[in-house]
Parts: structure tokens; sequence; C-alpha cells
């Protein structure tokens, strides 16, 4: 019995590692990549240095958010992670920020070991190929576990790991997504049959959910299996004890918490006092316009292309579920399978797409507590890719066992043939026509061969087993047709840089800011330089605020616009200036050509570039050290009146620091003695992600200021002896020094990490003690 199961799923990842071959055969073959970092601003507004002619006719995906929030972040792990080094902080940009409790990251995710291990030209495309695999893979096995046959199971892996949502939205949240299948297939062991080893097989899917990351993706995909949950518990209550499993799946809910306290513990710290992010309150109730509905069965209705350089998308943010897939999914409705769970699938799918194009009546649902932080448009497409795989599945099944079907399948292919038709009459005079006039002969293409599969069913020309051997080959070959061949060559991301090196050649620590896409943001990160700008989807508060005050008004609103300080030239704003001095904004790179049109951009006011090959650099000599010493203060406990005080003492930044704090009378009686100026002086001698070192000489008594960002979970040592940090400047950090010379340590210590990791292990510890006592009670029973 045991071989046969390893039999099994050794053919099944083969099979499913052949379709990913045949599929992506330039990936695997051809020395192509998922990458589409040249089609977005890097380290130039080109892309990346040396991939100028690497650039494609048109964006193969949709959206391109993945080469600037995930490829830098990684790769800045990596790095760390070969230094010996857990990096808890990212100095790089935006003054910093705790990259502990960016949960969407996935920093301890496993499938992201790939990343951390292989070379950077191929830990890309493995990642995403394994992504498809374990799509895939789950997907079967869930299947299988409701004791479909194993031609079904294959057509819902296939569908799933095929489907647009998969193929055209490559981030990091797509790792929370494919743990869906899996999580289900824990569940439905659990209420098969409620013991501890799938109790902790419950716990641990759970809790790989927080590891995966991403808040909105985690809460979904939790809801739904907490959905299934529900629906088989009562559906198949004659042989499940409800009050027994529920107190199962609840144990394993808090085990599951417990183990991804690690992960867990930080983002919830961090997102109720430190981040924020720019969703609207009525984020909720969005939705898709309504007329992309048809691109979920054809998907080239509106263009060729998913996304072109404007940004105009052709339809349904997901890509495509497919017109075979669709019709398979309906074909499973016309006989109730296991127990009505095709038509639970079928709702599910149905109410997941009508809530993204925020259809009444079911867009209610975006009023509720934490489903009103959601955007489903965007963020529920791989659920809605799952059930209909699922259908899929069922829909095979269907077929082999029901007769008629070839009339059942009429109604579908004669509603969509309708539907189409009527777009094509009223889009008869768009300029697109002649592309939505192929999609619509494909998809009539796509209906007569499923029609004729149903004749050849209905008239036994063939039998069940080769019917559904037809339906999953041709059901893979929709999807691989509708799979972009536009591709860059394989590139490393973060290779060598001249202004980069040029940069890093420079003694002191300083910060840049790039402009018109030249060093985009987050760019930084991958080449552990420290750059101004970010783009992130939660942004430290005291950065969003400081920016929105002091730099450029309410340029961060809560209106979904992409989170973040790009391409703006801040730098370039004379009264502001002070403000960006502070910040130690020492070097603006621009594009090489912005030098023909200075006044235009405004640069006329720069000096000339002290860099210009592939990018100017233009030296801003005014900013301020990364550490510096002062020796007056204002004391201001509260917040938002530090902000109008730095705009009053503008001119005086360089000589008085704002402490948010109560008045501190001896230390205002000490600074009152000092000359306002002396020659202290502050030298940093190690600066990493999670710990600063610097060295202070001061003739008096004074405050050294760290232009990086200030957290609460930052402590500070003088000369070895815990001292307070203040915030200062409302963004920035610093402590008080008495006069002498000074060794001064910042260490960033999160207690929610440490807190979090401890009860982790103690989580881990548990779960392996249950199992090893629920083991040794099975060894007695069978010896007794």
């Amino acid at each position: 019995m045991k071989s046969k199961f390893i039999k099994e799923n050794l053919c099944i990842t083969l099979a499913l590692l052949l379709f990913l071959a045949i599929s992506f055969y330039d990936v695997f073959f051809l020395g192509k990549t998922f990458k589409v970092t040249t089609c977005i601003a890097q380290a130039l507004p080109s892309g990346p240095y040396g991939q100028e002619n690497n650039k494609l006719a048109f964006i193969p995906v949709n959206g391109t958010d993945a080469p600037v929030l995930e490829e830098p972040i990684y790769h800045f792990l990596k790095l760390n992670f070969r230094k010996g080094i857990l990096p808890l902080w990212n100095p790089h940009q935006a003054c910093g920020y705790p990259l502990i409790g960016m949960i969407q990251i996935g920093m301890f995710f496993p499938l992201n070991l790939i990343l951390y291990l292989f070379p950077e030209l191929y830990g890309w495309d493995l990642l995403i190929i394994s992504r498809f695999l374990l799509a895939g893979l789950f997907t079967y096995w869930f299947m299988r576990s409701l004791r479909f046959p194993k031609i079904s199971a294959l057509g819902s892996a296939v569908a799933f790991m095929l489907s647009g949502p998969m193929v055209l939205l490559q981030y990091w949240t797509a790792n929370v997504d494919i743990l869906t299948p899996l999580l289900l297939l824990s569940l439905e062991r659990l209420i098969r049959k409620a013991n501890i080893p799938h109790m902790c097989f419950v716990a641990l899917c759970f809790s790989l959910t927080f590891f995966a990351g991403h808040p909105e993706h985690i809460f979904l995909v939790n809801v739904l299996g907490f959905l299934f949950f529900c629906f088989r518990v009562f559906s198949i209550r004659p042989r499940a004890k409800v009050k027994t499993v529920t107190s199962y799946l609840l144990s394993a809910y808090l085990l599951g918490t417990g183990l991804s306290a690690i992960v867990f513990f930080p983002f919830l710290r961090n997102f109720f006092s430190e981040f924020w992010h720019a969703h609207p309150p009525h984020v909720g109730l969005d939705g898709e316009p309504l007329r992309t509905l048809l691109t979920i069965a054809l998907p080239h209705f509106f263009q060729k292309v998913p996304l072109t350089y404007d940004f105009h998308f052709a339809g349904w943010w997901g890509g495509y579920l497919g017109t075979l897939p669709l019709g398979l999914a309906f074909l499973s409705l016309f006989n109730r399978q296991r127990q009505g769970l095709n038509y639970f699938f079928a709702f599910l799918g149905l109410s997941i797409i009508a809530k993204s194009y925020a259809i009444p009546p079911i867009n209610w649902i975006g009023y509720l507590p934490l489903f009103s932080m959601c955007r489903y448009y965007i963020h529920a497409n791989h659920l809605a890719a799952l059930t209909v795989a699922v259908l899929v599945g069922m829909g095979i099944r269907a077929i082999q066992l029901n007769k008629k079907m070839f009339t059942k399948g009429l109604f579908f292919s004669l509603a969509l043939f309708l539907v189409t038709g009527a777009h094509l009459l009223y889009y008869k005079n768009a300029n697109h026509v002649s592309v939505s006039f192929q999609a619509s002969l494909f998809c009539l293409l796509i209906l007569f061969i499923l029609q004729l599969i149903l004749f050849s069913r209905d008239k036994k020309l063939c039998s069940a087993k080769t019917i559904s051997f037809i339906l999953v080959f041709a059901l893979s070959m929709e999807l691989f047709l509708y799979i972009h061949r536009e591709r860059p060559d394989r590139f490393n991301s973060f290779g060598k840089v001249p202004y980069i090196d040029y940069l890093r050649q420079k003694d002191e620590k300083t910060r840049v800011y790039g402009i018109f896409g030249a060093l985009y943001p987050n760019t930084a990160t991958g080449f552990q330089i420290d750059d101004l700008g970010m783009f992130l989807g939660f942004l430290p508060k005291r950065f969003v605020f400081y920016v929105n005050s002091l730099i450029i008004e309410n340029l961060f609103r809560d209106d979904l616009r992409p989170p973040a300080l790009r391409t703006i030239p801040v730098t370039l704003l004379p009264e502001k200036k002070p403000f960006i001095d502070l910040l130690n904004v020492r070097y603006t790179i621009s594009p090489k050509d912005l030098a023909k049109t200075l006044p235009a951009a405004g640069l006329e006011t720069f000096p000339r570039p002290i860099y210009e090959k592939e990018v100017s650099i233009y030296e801003n000599s005014q900013a301020f050290p990364r550490a510096f010493i002062l020796h007056r203060v204002i004391f201001e406990p509260n917040e938002d009146a530090v902000l109008k005080k730095m705009i009053e003492i503008k001119p005086h930044l360089n000589a008085i620091a704002i402490l948010k704090h109560p008045p501190d009378l001896e230390m205002h009686r000490r600074l009152s003695m000092t000359p306002v100026r002396d020659s202290s002086r502050a030298e940093i001698i190690k600066y990493s992600p999670n710990e600063v070192l610097i060295k202070a000489y001061l003739e008096n008594d004074g405050l050294l200021v760290l232009s990086d960002g200030y957290h609460p979970d930052w402590v500070a040592y003088v000369d070895g002896k815990k001292t307070d940090i203040f915030q200062t400047n409302y963004l920035i950090r610093s402590v008080f020094l008495l006069k002498g010379e000074h060794a001064v340590r910042f260490v960033f210590r999160p207690f929610s990490f440490y807190l979090g990791s401890i009860i982790s292990l103690l989580s881990l510890t548990v779960m392996l003690g249950l199992l090893d006592i629920y083991r040794s009670r099975r060894r007695k029973q069978k010896n007794g």
C-alpha cells in the first residue's frame, strides 16, 4: 500500500513537471525568465544596468510589483543570511523600517529558501516553477482525499496551476494561495478522523499561511478553509461528531497561532502602532469594471496582451480562468457530488467573483470587520481559480458517469456564444474589434471541441477513461495557448553597476535619492545602499507624516494609490531643503539625459554633476552627517506639535533638536551651560541592519543624533550602559551624552519577535510531544 502511494505521487509529480516544462518551455530550455524587471525602472529608468536591450514589447503579467517589492528585499535577505545576520531591520529605505514586522515578505517561508540558496540568475525562475508545481500537487492531493479518480484530480491540478491568477500574478501573495488546497486537505482529514496527528497537520498548514505572508491573503484563505470545514462537518454529520471535531479544530488554530507567533506577533505589534497603509475606509466595497467579466472566459477580448506600458489592462485582474474550465465546472453541477460539495464550491466561486465585481447583494460583505479592509478584486483571484479547478475535476467525473452530457453542455455553450456575440455587436466600432473577433473565434473553437467530446461520450465512441484523458489534454492546451511568450533573456537584477560602486567608494555613510526613475524605490535595498525613497504596502507612519507635513503636502493618502515616495524630485524643492538635509540626503541621482533640460527639471539650482555616465549624480554638500552632535534642545511631548515647531525652527535644524519628551530639567540645565557649537564630532564605526556602533567625541555635554528612523524597539548603550533613546525631530533618534569620549551602540531588539520566537518554539515542542504521546499509545494498543 505504501509503495503504491509513493509510486502514484512520484508519477503525478513527474506528470505535472512535464506539463510545466511544455507550458514554459522558453524558461526551461531557451534561457528566458519569469522576471519582468526590465519592464520597470530599477537602477536605471530603463531597468537593470546592462539590460537596456532586453526590454519587452509589453508586460506579460498583470503588474510589475515583484521587481520592486520582492526582488530587492529577497536579495538583501540573501546577502545578510550569508553573513550570518538575521536582518530584523532594513536601514536602506525611508530612514529604515522594521523588516520583521512586514509579514508579507514571508522571510521564513520554506519555499523562499530557493532564493537564499540558489544563484540569483536562476533563483526567481526556480521559485515560480516551484509555486506552480506545489499548487498542482496540493490540488491533486486534495481531490484524491475527496476520493476522486486520479484523472479527475489531475484535471483539477492542471486547471489551478495554469490558471490566469497563477500565471499572471507572480507575487509573494501566491505563496499563501498555493497552500489553500493543502489547508483544505488537512481539514478534510480532521473531519474524517479527529485525532492528534490530523489536528497537528491542520495547525501546521494554518501556521504556514502566516509564514507565507500577506495579511489579506492569510485572512481570505483561512476564511475559505473555515467555511469548507463548516460545510463538510454538517454535510457528513452522521459520520462526524461535530463537538469533537470542532474542539480539535479550535485546538489546531491555537497551536497554529503559537507556531506562527515568530512572524505574527511582530506584525501585530507594528501594524497597530508603527505602520501606515493606503487602504481607504470603503476599500472592501470596491470592485472591477463589470465590462471585464467576459475576460474570465475570453482573456483576449479587449487586447492581445494582459498589460500595456500605459498600464491598460485587458480585463479581469486575475487574468482568466478559461472557456473549457468554466464549461467543465458548469457540467459538474448536474448531479450531487460528495455530499453536495460541488454546489458549495460553485456557490463559493460565484460569490468570490461577484464580490470582486462589487455585485449586489454579495457586496455587503465589504462592510464586515476585517472584510472591510480587503481588496477582493486583487487578492481573491487565486481562490476563485481554485474553486473552478475543483469543479473541473468534478466535471470530468460527471462526464465519466452521466448520460446526455451533450445536451447539458449546450446550455453553457449557447449561453457563452450569445454573450460573446452580444459583446461583438456592442463593440463593433471599437478599436479592438479585430482582437475581439479573434478571441471569439478561439472561444467558439473551444466550445466546438467540448461539444464534440461530449457527443463522443454520449455515443460511446470512446471509453470514459479515454474521454477523461482527452479532456485533460484539451484543458491543458487551451491554458497553454493563453500563456504569453514575450519574456526577457535570463539576467541578474543586482549585478555590477558603475555608479553604485562609485557611491560605495565614498567614505562617509550617506543617503541618496533617485528621481525620474533612476534608482527606483527599494532598488537600494538590493544593492545595500541607503535611499530616501520607498515603495511598500505598509510604510513607517512617522516617515509618512514627516513627508506629508514637511516635504510634500498630503503625498501619502488613503486612496489606493501605490504607497510610495518615488520619482518625485523632492530634493529640488529649495524651501523643503532643510528637512531633506536633516535626513542625510547627500546625493541626488537622475537620468543622464536630464541635464539637457535642466530648467524644465528644476536642476538649474544644482551644481554640476559629480558623476555623469549612465546616470547623473548631484552632490548636496549641506546635507547633515548621518551622526552629529547638537547642544540645544526643545522638549515637546505632543507629537503633532513637534512638526509645527520644526517648521518654526527650520533655519536652525543644524543647532537645535526637538525631542518628543516631557521637559527634562537636568538635561536642560546641563545644555544651557554649553556653547551652541563646538568641535564635538561623531564617527560611525559599524553599521549593520540590527546594530549601529558610533564613537562620539564631545567637548561639552550634548545630544548624539542619528538620522535613522525612530522605533520604540531600538535600544541604546553608552559605554556599555543602557540609556534612553529620544524620538528626535519627529522621525529620527538621539541619545544624551556627557562631555568626553563615548562608545554608543544602537541595537534593534523587538520584544515581539523574541517573545514570538519563544512561543513558536514552545508550540513546536508541544506539537512534537503530542505526536510522540499519540504514537506511543498506538504502539501500546498494537502490542497490548
